[in-house]
């Protein structure tokens, strides 16, 4: 016997912010298992004297792959088992469809990922999509759905997508996209909002990310117009007006060490100016609707707001770590929940755990980190196609382009690579603990540090499980003292045959992988489908 490769040994901490005494947290990386035992049965397994743990526990870790008869290689083997189920069954890979209508932007933000653009000259950046490649453009959508693939939403993206300039180009792909029963969604910094109200008036439009990265002066620093025209209180009107036409918003917050402590002066203006409030009220008038109608929504949009770290890599000195903003918000007085739901990294560990923790489904097995590998499409101005939010106007990253004459999409070798930036195929992701935490994390800041997009990327991922997982099992452990507080994967694939592993890892068929997959009860994860 053996403690698992991938197990993650982590203090369960209460709600008073202190490790509960005499307890441990275990945490199983590839199985999904999450335990409590003794501090006593911890040492035992971190020394490996197995013989001594209590016979039911010594069971119970071993049934839920905490301790393991498999070797590395057998475990790795798991890995790659799971990563192959999840890239072969199409209903956990959607696609997603990204608009750029130009390069062009009102904005200099100092910090901006984009500013490569930047050096291509005014016309390049000041051009925008034409009609021709809008109609190639939907026809190469129409063909991608004839073939069976589909896009269920539009996001509209930049440059600036709202720039009063190109209302009509926006006015066309927005029509494109309603008559295709396309929802609509923007990535916008919403000061110039104002001129596109008809059409989120007229067109299916269910949400909004609009960015302030401070109050006033500070946010006017950081999301410098480029007439040098101040921009906070007219991004937060914008805001307000399309909340009232049912819009969801997500207000994002780019923080650096210059605004880190202007966190708390932004959430009271934020209050002050009753977004907070009214988001309060509108979420409990829908929870209201929906006892009667599970369909139902309010008049207002849904509000949220976080915070994420900005990386600059141009002054380095600058970015700060997403725990940096944690601890700045419970200084202001947010407890360890509400700081997690407010800083975007944490928040999407926080959410999968809670999830397992109600233990309706099995374990996610991802082994992908965005969309960028389950098939985004990326349209740029010019027509050429890309996989990345953070590869355009970068051509040698480029995956393709729309065909104006054959309304396709042609694709090359480049989005064959991105399809297969799994952690299976990254070898510095095989026998980690985080393989389907991180999932290889980000391909734009994997190439930044080794200089490729397939490479790994870890970030901060040790350091938001230990943060989240222990905070999060510690409160739940006190609520109900429950051992075993996630499902695990590690009974459904102990019941796959030799023979039932091979099918799964050598069939091109994902049906009959489905079939194989019913009788082990890893079909029942079709119900994480998103996480």
């Amino acid at each position: 016997m053996r403690t698992s490769t991938y197990e993650i040994f982590l203090p369960l901490i209460g709600t008073d912010g202190k490790p509960i005494e005499g307890r441990a947290l275990l945490l199983n990386g590839l199985y999904g298992a999450v335990d409590v035992v003794t501090q006593e049965e911890r040492e035992i397994i971190s020394a490996r004297e197995f013989d001594k743990l209590p016979l039911p526990v010594f069971e119970r870790l071993s049934l839920r792959g905490h301790i393991t008869r498999k070797t590395e290689e057998e475990e790795i083997a798991d890995m790659r088992l799971l990563s192959r189920i999840h890239r072969a069954i199409p209903a956990w890979n959607g696609a997603r469809l990204v608009i750029m209508p130009t390069y062009d932007c009102n904005f200099r933000c100092p910090y901006c990922v984009e500013q490569h653009r930047l050096k291509n000259g005014e016309a390049w950046l000041s051009s925008a999509m034409e009609g021709e490649t809008i109609d190639a453009v939907f026809a190469a959508v129409d063909h991608y759905k004839a073939r069976g693939g589909a896009f269920a939403s539009c996001v509209l993206y930049g440059g600036e997508p709202f720039l009063e300039k190109n209302r009509e180009v926006v006015r066309r792909i927005v029509e494109k996209c309603s008559a295709r029963g396309i929802t609509i969604q923007a990535s916008t910094n919403g000061y110039e909002l104002e001129a596109f109200l008809d059409c989120i008036d007229e067109y299916p439009f269910d949400h909004l990310q609009i960015t302030v990265d401070g109050v006033a002066e500070q946010n006017d620093r950081r999301r410098l117009h480029r007439d040098g025209l101040p921009t906070y209180d007219r991004i937060l009107k914008n805001v307000e007006l399309a909340l009232q036409r049912g819009v969801a918003v997500s207000l994002r917050v780019n923080v650096g060490r210059e605004n880190l402590h202007g966190i708390g002066a932004l959430v009271d203006d934020l209050r002050a100016r009753g977004f907070i409030e009214k988001e309060s009220v509108r979420a409990g008038e829908e929870k209201r609707l929906k006892e009667k109608d599970v369909g139902a929504k309010t008049k207002r949009g849904w509000f949220t707001y976080y915070f994420k770290a900005a990386y600059d890599d141009t002054h380095p000195e600058n970015t700060v770590s997403e725990q940096a903003i944690i601890d700045e918000l419970m200084k202001i007085g947010f407890t360890v929940e509400e700081a997690c739901r407010r800083e975007r990294q944490y928040i999407q560990f926080a959410e999968r755990l809670s999830r397992l923790f109600r233990k309706e489904s099995l374990p996610q097995f991802s082994p992908v980190y965005c969309d960028a590998e389950t098939g985004l499409v990326v349209v740029d101005p010019f027509g050429k196609v890309y996989s990345c939010f953070d590869a355009v106007a970068k051509v040698a990253n480029s995956v393709g382009y729309v065909d104006r004459d054959l309304g396709r999409f042609l694709w090359n070798f480049n989005r064959a690579k991105w399809r297969v930036r799994t952690t299976d195929n990254m070898e510095a992701c095989h026998a980690c603990p985080y393989a389907f935490i991180c999932r290889g994390g980000c391909a734009f800041r994997a190439n930044y540090e080794h200089g490729s997009y397939f490479r790994e990327h870890c970030g901060e991922i040790r350091e938001i499980v230990a943060f989240v997982a222990s905070h999060m099992a510690g409160k739940e452990w006190e609520k109900n003292h429950d051992e075993e507080m996630t499902l695990s994967l590690a009974g459904p694939l102990s019941q796959l045959t030799a023979a039932e592993r091979e099918t799964i890892m050598m069939t091109k068929s994902p049906r009959e992988i489905l079939r194989t997959l019913q009788t082990s009860g890893l079909f029942a994860c079709e119900e994480e489908k998103g996480v």
